[in-house]
């Protein structure tokens, strides 16, 4: 399952291998299958069934970034395939935006508490890039926040 091994971390982009683990239960005596991340590494996984991907950040993404940061428990997100009976890790993303759009789409998603590695790689890359503030947001006032004063007399302030 080992697809090409990705090239070397950088500012924007972070080499990671996923190995998802395939668990059945019983419940009431019905199988469940349910999956799970069994190991993100940042090395070479002995396992056949480990999937390189590359963690790629994106500037225009820092907002969604900072909010998972920010959380009490900030995330790694592994979108999957399914194939057949089988799921394989596709993508692994930091955005909750694209981890929710992959689940609108019907595709699932995995999260694994983010390491504390990744986390501070994150931080690295929005300390570089600086954090991303809407434009829009500037004209928007809060709910009871006074209108600014219009000029009606026509003279420069």
């Amino acid at each position: 399952m080992t697809t090409a091994i990705p090239g070397k971390p950088s500012l924007n982009a972070w080499p990671l291998w996923v190995l998802l683990e395939k668990k059945i239960t019983l419940s009431r005596g019905w199988e469940s299958i349910n999956w799970q991340v069994a190991e993100i590494s940042q090395q070479p996984l002995d396992n056949p069934q480990a999937v390189a991907l590359e963690l790629q950040l994106f500037r225009d993404e820092r907002s969604a970034y900072r909010f998972n940061l920010s959380s009490q428990a900030p995330k790694v997100f592994v979108i999957c395939r399914e194939l057949d009976d089988l799921w394989v890790p596709h993508k692994v993303t930091v955005c909750q935006d694209v981890a929710a759009d992959s689940m609108d789409a019907g595709q699932p998603v995995l999260d694994i508490p983010m390491p504390t590695a990744i986390h501070a790689w994150l931080e690295a890359f929005m300390a570089h890039h600086g954090e991303w503030v809407d434009p829009r947001e500037a004209n928007r006032r809060l709910r009871g926040q006074p209108k600014p004063e219009k000029n009606t007399t026509g003279a420069k302030p």
